[in-house]
């Protein structure tokens, strides 16, 4: 091993040559007391592997039988093992503490959320009931008075803004019920993934009046097992997020495709749809794609994102047993972000119904706002 830990392979073979040539017992034990805490260091200061200890001992051998030609090795194969078992010992010893103290942080830290979002489902839940009943009448006299001006009143369009931010208040009220409640008590059904996604392009379309949405898919059907709004729910969220990323202006493609991917079934199940939703923002960060999915972490300005949407987006892919993968380039002319989302297929086709393909394409434009 040359080159490699050489203060530790050094030291482990005159350790060994004074075990065996120790004038007494205690001595003896000392030297050995040396080779234990030398396993430590082994691992919390050196960071050497643990095939590499079986090397040092073989190479201290070697250099011992250099070093004395005359001495039979049996003479002393009682004693060359001594400070391996030591050192070995103490190596393995402070290796199972790292891992119980990796173990307890992992768990301190998952504590730490869990705690973080019972008190955000204590929040949601204490507030959900009035403030959607302050909602209720705010977007109800807002309709009305939408409905009674004509378009050529100046304050049509204040009222429709109105109309927009109450509706965002109470899409904000059930993503944090939503967050906090991991299983809603609406029992799973089939959906059809297309005709929900359509839906949801309809109602970005509506918000989104400078956005292009493209939306193709590579199978005849696409049918999973998911409860009612969850599908809509993940969509308007990745759609709401790519709109901000290209500052509501741009192109946004959404694409639906079986995969065989090793790497998208893993965890998932022997067939799958993919469902891809790109677009040409400016991007994610390699740092930032690793807390992305954190509740409250976001990189918007205060008062423009409450990073729950993402965190209720990857809660919802796994309850309904999938994955999320994320893929962003920052730079070299082709920013963007690609969101794949993963997720067990029903396959209709084996089950003797079939549903059209569709394959649509939806411009935003101005809907009279």
């Amino acid at each position: 091993m040359p080159g490699l830990h050489v203060t530790t392979e050094q030291r482990y073979s005159t350790l060994l040559q004074q075990v065996i040539f120790a004038p007494n017992l205690n001595a003896r034990e000392e030297f050995l007391a040396e080779a234990f805490e030398l396993g430590r260091g082994a691992l919390s200061q050196d960071a050497i592997p643990p095939d590499e200890l079986v090397a040092i001992h073989h190479n201290a051998i070697l250099c011992f039988s250099q070093k004395n030609p005359d001495m039979k090795l049996c003479d002393v194969v009682d004693l060359l093992t001594l400070p391996l078992i030591e050192m070995s010992m103490a190596y393995g010893m402070s290796f199972r503490e790292q891992l119980e103290k990796q173990y307890r942080a992992l768990l301190d830290k998952r504590l730490q959320e869990s705690h973080r979002l019972e008190a955000v489902g204590t929040l949601a839940a204490g507030i959900a009931h009035e403030f959607n009943n302050l909602l209720c009448s705010i977007i109800g006299f807002s309709e009305l008075a939408f409905e009674g001006l004509s378009d050529e009143e100046p304050a049509k369009e204040s009222i429709q803004q109105v109309l927009v931010a109450s509706l965002r208040a109470r899409d904000l009220v059930s993503t944090m019920l939503q967050l906090a409640r991991k299983n809603s008590g609406l029992p799973s059904e089939e959906i059809d993934l297309i005709s929900e996604i359509n839906s949801v392009i309809k109602l970005v379309d509506v918000r989104e009046k400078k956005l292009e949405i493209n939306f193709s898919s590579g199978v005849p059907n696409a049918f999973i097992t998911a409860k009612p709004g969850q599908i809509q729910q993940i969509i308007l969220n990745l759609c709401i997020n790519a709109a901000d990323a290209m500052e509501h202006c741009g192109t946004i493609d959404i694409n639906i495709e079986s995969t065989t991917s090793d790497e998208c079934l893993t965890g998932v199940g022997e067939s799958a749809i993919c469902i891809t939703i790109s677009d040409q923002g400016t991007g994610i960060p390699p740092e930032v794609q690793e807390q992305i999915f954190n509740p409250f972490f976001t990189t918007k300005e205060p008062g423009k994102g409450t990073g729950l949407g993402l965190s209720v987006v990857h809660r919802m892919v796994e309850d309904l047993g999938g994955r999320i993968l994320v893929e962003s380039r920052t730079t070299g002319g082709n920013n963007g972000t690609d969101f794949r989302i993963i997720l067990p297929f029903v396959d209709k086709d084996k089950r003797g119904t079939s549903c059209q393909k569709k394959c649509s394409l939806y411009k935003a434009h101005n809907h009279g706002g």
